[in-house]
């Protein structure tokens, strides 16, 4: 079960990861319906694959851009006349907009969804274990995983269906990051090991839980800012002064954040146990204020988006690590 439930864990990181990069590169939409990829079971490589042809044979649900929209395929059939209009086998695809393809986004964003196929196997297999286990706490703990797991399968499909609502987005980053706490929950179930430390200690590592926390989520609302101001053509280098002013608590709130954890990182490092976890709050909590300060200073580049994302994650995950591995001693 330990080795399974870090897979577990593992794979959910890498689709947190995979979809800090489809952000990065606006791949969003590379895969215009869901769960299929224009239709297909295998995403399209070319422009062809998704052009209209004379004589061409299509399947139900099918997909074809032609006049800068989006058709889908009503019926199985075998094209024929001049264009698609000559048969009563198309319809347009009413949920969004969107018509455009592009095969490195399209790949990007199916990549994304193997992945997130692939970390459910080790969760349901997690289920199925505290199931045959019979242990109440082991069962509640596996069952969130994979609750929200499915949520959040579910949402990818309503983030495509909303043609990347940004509103829809924070809440995916949501569930996504609840899933991985309920997985290191199960780390800590399967380890079943807790490290007496100060109250006051705990008290500092609830504390820094909960506002590293809060920061995440207001990171999310700072993004949707930013991509409000791309998708407006914005230009990278101008979108710090452009941000509404509130922006600026999540800029500075990393400071004291900063000081709250080594206020109680470094005394762990005297419990040989926990010496890796507080070391990697530190490397964590500074990482992350250096990926901001780039931000800051070198216009949002696209690229520290995802390092950025993936140490906030990280923060709040191993703060939540520490704290249901200790208690009062």
């Amino acid at each position: 079960m330990r080795n399974i439930t870090y897979i577990a864990f593992t794979l959910v990181f890498l689709v947190v990861l995979a979809g800090s990069v489809v952000r990065m590169t606006g791949s969003g939409m590379g895969c215009p319906d869901w769960p299929k990829c224009f239709g297909l079971l295998i995403p399209p490589t070319s422009e062809d694959q998704i052009t209209w042809q004379q004589g061409a044979e299509y399947a139900e649900g099918q997909m074809v851009i032609a006049n800068d929209t989006l058709w889908q395929a009503t019926k199985d059939h075998i094209s024929k006349g001049p264009d698609l209009k000559a048969c009563d086998c198309w319809e347009k695809y009413e949920k969004h907009d969107y018509a455009h393809f592009n095969a490195k986004h399209t790949w990007i964003e199916y990549i994304n969804r193997l992945l997130g196929a692939l970390a459910g196997i080790p969760i349901i297999l997690l289920f199925s274990m505290t199931l045959m286990e019979n242990r109440k706490k082991g069962i509640f703990i596996s069952s969130g995983a994979l609750l929200f797991v499915l949520i959040a399968a579910w949402l990818g499909k309503v983030v495509v269906d909303e043609n990347l609502e940004a509103i829809m987005i924070s809440i995916h980053v949501v569930v996504a990051i609840l899933t991985l706490a309920f997985l290191v929950g199960m780390m800590q179930y399967v380890s079943r090991k807790k490290y007496n430390v100060p109250s006051k200690t705990r008290f500092l590592i609830l504390l820094s839980l909960i506002l590293s926390f809060a920061q995440l989520l207001l990171g999310t609302q700072v993004r949707e800012q930013v991509d409000g101001l791309l998708e407006h053509g914005t230009d990278r280098l101008d979108i710090i002064s452009e941000l509404p002013s509130w922006w600026k608590i999540h800029r500075s709130a990393v400071w004291p954040l900063i000081a709250l954890h080594l206020l109680w990182a470094f005394p762990l490092f005297k419990i040989k146990e926990l010496r890796a976890y507080a070391g990697g709050v530190v490397v964590i909590i500074c990482s992350l204020a250096i990926t901001g300060l780039v931000f800051v200073k070198l216009g949002m580049p696209a690229v520290i988006q995802p390092v950025h994302i993936l140490l906030a994650f990280a923060l709040v995950l191993i703060n939540f690590r520490i704290y249901i591995a200790t208690r009062k001693g």
